[in-house]
């Protein structure tokens, strides 16, 4: 199993959220790379664990949630480098190239990389919303997310690789799928796999030490 080290963390207590990147702890404020709701996560007093990096802002970086006794990964900044790790172990494909932060279209895509002889595109994304067995994505609409499958698509029609991967941080995933209440999101989604970009979703299992890299999830499309 691959597993993606995590810095040392602490524990406290989520308390508010202040803005889309910033919450209240009772140790004071941290920032949250994420912008989902996470409304089922961000209880008050809910159990949290934060890396100590102090800004001139924050007492730190928000990476893990507690729910119910299950740590839940809300760093989604961490997709990026879960997909570098999968690059770098030869699991997409023999890497000979990498390139970070691709312009393209007006847009930045995460990858650009030489896979077994093939020029490929990649864009990591990250989900921490667990309904029942089903992971669903997006947390909220994202149009950006659409923008970023079009490109893909584009790419691939003209015969180059394209990978779309999401980062499942939640350990009770059994199954991923796009919500339908993202309309754009999910009718991009259906013309870059039918031009031939490679949808992926994988679980990550977090501890206090790690993100471990648990396999591939079963794609399931959702009627709209």
């Amino acid at each position: 199993m691959l597993a993606l080290p995590l810095p040392p963390l602490k524990p406290c207590r989520f308390l508010g959220r202040k803005n889309r990147f910033l919450v209240e702890a009772d140790l004071g404020p941290l920032h949250l790379p994420n912008s989902g709701r996470m409304a089922e996560l961000l209880l008050p007093h809910a159990p949290c664990f934060y890396w100590p990096k102090p800004t001139p802002k924050t007492r730190g970086r928000m990476v893990l949630v507690e729910r119910e006794g299950v740590l839940v990964g809300v760093d989604a900044t961490q997709a990026n480098r879960l997909l570098e790790l999968l690059l770098g172990q030869g699991v997409l494909g023999p890497l000979e190239a990498l390139e970070r932060e691709v312009r393209l279209g007006g847009e930045r895509l995460d990858f650009r990389a030489r896979l077994g002889g093939r020029e490929a595109l990649l864009e990591a994304k990250n989900c921490n919303r667990v309904e029942g067995p089903l992971a669903l994505f997006p947390d909220a609409p994202t149009a950006r997310g659409a923008r970023h499958l079009r490109l893909l698509a584009a790419w691939a029609r003209e015969g180059g690789l394209a990978y779309a991967l999401w980062f499942v941080q939640h350990p009770q995933a059994q199954a991923f799928a796009l919500d339908p209440a993202d309309g754009a999101l999910l009718q991009a989604a259906r013309e870059a796999w039918e031009a031939g970009v490679r949808l992926r979703a994988y679980r990550v299992r977090p501890s206090l030490k790690a993100l471990h890299l648990e396999g591939e999830l079963p794609w399931v499309w959702l009627p709209t």
